[in-house]
């Protein structure tokens, strides 16, 4: 599981405690919520071993590796990301946008999974 834009970690922090993922990581550019997060982390060691936040561009990352992926993203470049999802992900990840559409990507209601 990954988060695009993790902020305050919120999201990842969730996905760790719900346990359904092995590792829940989490990108943020910003520096200040990225050491409010590490912060965070150091606060909650229950968490230690199933979270990983990283301060970085999106658009560096490679995705390759992750199957799930939360996305807070605005409008602007929701295409651009789309596209580098589509490239990068394997076939049967899970995307999800909080927002903002992905234009040419269908939305899916089926469940998957817990709850």
């Amino acid at each position: 599981f990954v988060d695009l834009g993790s902020g305050d970690g919120r999201v990842v922090f969730r996905a760790a405690r719900e346990g359904i993922f092995q590792k829940s990581v989490g990108y943020e550019i910003n520096p200040a919520l990225h050491m409010w997060v590490k912060f965070r982390q150091l606060i909650t060691p229950k968490y230690w071993s199933s979270t990983e936040f990283y301060l970085g561009d999106l658009w560096k990352i490679k995705l390759h590796n992750y199957d799930v992926v939360a996305v807070y993203g605005l409008y602007p470049i929701m295409d651009r990301l789309g596209k580098k999802m589509q490239d990068e992900l394997k076939p049967g990840s899970i995307v999800l946008s909080n927002v903002f559409e992905i234009p040419g990507w269908r939305a899916s209601t089926k469940s998957v999974g817990k709850g």
